[in-house]
């Protein structure tokens, strides 16, 4: 995991961009879409990974298997919350 302030890093990143190229201040909406991309990211890595755990037959017993993709798809459905 990286630590807390991954998002206001990625944000300020993108808006001292957009502001660097367009100085009128509309970089909030830029910063919001910045944010819901870096979200998106989050659900398809776990859902690869998901699919990663689901087809690999040789690492994990059934038990870990089970265990593991409980945890994955309780991490898949707190990102999910609220995106319906």
């Amino acid at each position: 995991m990286t630590r807390q302030g991954w998002a206001e890093r990625k944000v300020n990143t993108a808006c001292n961009k957009f502001i660097n190229t367009y100085p009128i201040k509309p970089w909030t909406h830029y910063a919001e879409q910045t944010l819901l991309a870096e979200h998106r990211r989050a659900v398809r890595v776990v859902k690869q990974e998901i699919e990663a755990v689901k087809n690999d037959q040789r690492t994990y017993r059934s038990e870990e298997r089970c265990l593991i993709l409980g945890s994955l798809e309780t991490v898949l459905k707190a990102l999910q919350r609220g995106r319906e």
